[in-house]
């Protein structure tokens, strides 16, 4: 019995972790969920429930509506980390439409973080069984079946998660960086290379920056903008509450991107499209040096914030006097 609470509490611990982590990631456009449905969860639930799940995109490339199936049992399941009701319906829809309903009996949406009470209805058009109370599953759902079993099938499962999670998952964060760890690590290098060569009497005017300075490139530069803000905007608020950065090092930060984006638009003759290119790269092969993987979108997102701001490609004094 001390054996089994000791499994337990270790697949309670990974699998709170998991939710966690996916939930974070979830706010800050989750990229790599797709890894972990295709990578861990068929042999977690295999172990589960004795399952021969198999990952759908291995059998057929972008499977529509499913990430695991299992053609002995005629069971296929969804796993995201979108509790809405208007994802079920969603994948729901799809399966009628893509006829998966011919190749399995069961629909089952595993959600990643945590169900709702959901109120709404859900037609499968009675094509195939799917009912919400039954085939709606959360990590609390999987936790309470994995309580219901044998000693040896939990140590089994506390081993895999061992394994696959903790060993492979939570160890390519060492190698990969996520939006939230590249922008941290891209300021926190930033603010150890304070050299500044020339102090600057710069202006705070986007509106002109774009409009009038860049009107060539003003299209692409907001669109840009607007693309990045909506993918990276959380992870920026995160970062800012993370870091809480004071005064002394926001001007730090600001001074050396000043600095170093003038040189490269001077470089590039004024075009801030190639000069945000080189400065994306330049940035990207020193944060890359320590072996890490890092966000390039996420890497642009912050360095085309900072030209809204005025902080890269700042107006100069004299020139902005004259533009105006």
């Amino acid at each position: 019995m001390i054996n089994k609470e000791f499994y337990l509490k270790n697949i309670a611990e990974d699998l709170a972790l998991l939710s966690r982590e996916v939930s974070i990631l979830n706010a800050v456009n989750l990229y790599d969920i797709n890894i972990i449905a295709e990578d861990f969860f068929p042999g977690l639930l295999n172990l589960i429930y004795g399952y021969e799940l198999k990952n759908a995109n291995h059998l057929e490339k972008n499977a529509p509506a499913i990430d695991l199936v299992d053609a002995k049992n005629r069971i296929a399941i969804q796993v995201t980390s979108d509790n809405s009701s208007t994802k079920i319906k969603h994948t729901i829809e799809e399966f009628n439409k893509n006829q998966a309903y011919q190749l399995y009996d069961r629909l089952v949406v595993l959600i990643l973080t945590q169900k709702k009470n959901y109120s709404s209805e859900f037609d499968t058009q009675r094509m195939f069984t799917f009912e919400k109370a039954k085939d709606i599953w959360d990590v609390e759902k999987l936790m309470k079946d994995i309580r219901k079993l044998q000693t040896e099938q939990i140590k089994a499962i506390s081993n895999y998660l061992s394994e696959e999670l903790r060993n492979k998952y939570y160890s390519v964060r060492e190698t990969q960086a996520n939006e939230v760890d590249t922008i941290i690590d891209l300021i926190e290098y930033i603010s150890k290379h304070r050299k500044v060569n020339k102090s600057r009497e710069t202006t705070v005017d986007p509106e002109y920056k774009i409009y009038r300075r860049f009107q060539e490139f003003a299209d692409r530069l907001t669109r840009e903008y607007t693309t990045l803000y909506m993918l990276y905007a959380e992870a920026l608020n995160i970062v800012n509450e993370t870091l809480g950065i004071d005064e002394a090092q926001d001007i730090i930060i600001m001074f050396y991107l000043q600095d170093i984006s003038v040189q490269f638009l001077e470089e590039e003759h004024d075009n801030p499209i190639a000069a945000l290119n080189k400065l994306v790269a330049y940035f990207e092969e020193k944060l890359s040096s320590n072996g890490k993987k890092y966000d390039h979108s996420a890497i642009r997102f912050y360095l085309v914030n900072e030209m809204i701001k005025c902080r890269v490609f700042p107006n100069e004094g004299s020139e902005y006097d004259a533009g105006k």
